[in-house]
């Protein structure tokens, strides 16, 4: 084991790994949400021979690699494309709904974007359209809620598929923690379900509530990122050149070009000297150190393993999709708490 450099205290972070086959969602531009959705199916995309199928946790084949591509399981399901075409896939292999999209989305709720030639819509689990392709943009559900962009405005809708914010602002973010973060006239302002502003305070920038109830945000005709709760007053009064969501009970920070890691309490858990990093998932996080990168245990602080991946993916189910390799040879792998390979990198 190594130590992890510049740690104060103990901290572990993810970041989740894109890969440019994966299917294309236009993700509203008001922030993501801080954690990681939870595993809840042992079933995990792997390729072979430029082929794509399922395994479960312990590296076993579960669907025989067809696809072109396979999207990691959210909901029981995984976007898969066939071709050009995308559908979606239970982890046996057998399609559950057919390739008929031009892209699609996760199943983060009881629905998922899709996008036909006459825009994004939502379908449900058994492949019916519950929100009839329309929108130029749609996001995935995120506590019940889905931001979609109709023109240059963006609202949302309900599970049910009903319109719940007629399209209205000129950025919307997801629901987190009963509020989102949207685009005003007058600047950034955070939205109830129901629509209604949930305080008077508006920011240049702002991002998701989290899982201890603070969201980042930045004061108008200030550079400097703040931490306020959900009453609109700031609890943290920090100084950063930017901050993402908390997770898991940290939030990644920014100064000077380097990335750190503070808790509920502003302190450094991790002193800005990583080159990126993202939120925590299951207690275990991916770090970039110059161009690699490598795990961290919140535990303790160590280091599981040496840099040696091209990306990092959070942990989810106890496993994380890591690649090696770049250009036409890079391999998709996973890999387990220890750093060991559970599916050896392939392509």
């Amino acid at each position: 084991m190594l130590r992890l450099l510049c740690f104060v205290g103990t901290a572990a972070i993810a970041l989740a790994a894109c890969d440019a086959a994966a299917p294309a969602v236009d993700p509203p531009p008001g922030g993501t949400p801080g954690g990681v959705v939870p595993q809840t199916v042992a079933a995990y995309p792997v390729q072979v021979d430029s082929l794509w199928g399922f395994m479960d946790a312990q590296g076993r084949l579960t669907a025989e690699p067809r696809f072109g591509f396979a999207d990691e399981v959210y909901g029981g399901l995984a976007a898969v494309r066939d071709g050009t075409l995308w559908g979606y896939a239970r982890p046996d292999g057998q399609v559950a709904v057919a390739p008929a999209y031009r892209a699609a989305g996760r199943f983060t709720g009881p629905l998922a974007p899709v996008r036909t030639e006459a825009g994004w819509g939502y379908i449900d689990a058994a492949g019916a359209a519950v929100v009839a392709p329309q929108y130029d943009a749609a996001a995935e559900m995120a506590e019940g809620r889905a931001a979609v962009r109709s023109g240059v405005l963006w609202g949302y809708v309900d599970a049910a598929g009903a319109v719940v914010v007629a399209p209205q602002f000129a950025a919307a973010g997801p629901f987190a923690g009963g509020l989102a973060a949207v685009q005003t006239a007058e600047g950034w302002r955070y939205i109830r379900p129901s629509g209604e502003f949930a305080f008077a305070a508006t920011f240049g920038e702002a991002r998701a509530f989290s899982d201890v109830g603070l969201a980042p945000v930045r004061e108008a005709g200030s550079d400097a990122w703040k931490f306020i709760d959900a009453t609109g007053a700031i609890v943290l009064n920090t100084s950063y050149d930017g901050a993402e969501p908390f997770s898991e009970g940290y939030a990644r920070v920014r100064q000077d070009g380097r990335t750190g890691l503070i808790g509920r309490d502003g302190a450094f858990l991790v002193v800005p000297k990583l080159g990126e990093a993202g939120p925590f998932s299951e207690g275990l996080a991916a770090v970039r150190f110059n161009n690699r990168w490598t795990y961290v245990r919140r535990s303790d602080g160590l280091v599981v393993s040496s840099p040696l991946y091209s990306s990092a993916g959070p942990f989810r189910g106890g496993l994380a999709q890591v690649t090696t390799g770049s250009g036409d040879d890079l391999r998709t792998g996973y890999v387990d708490p220890a750093g060991d390979f559970v599916w050896q990198p392939s392509r």
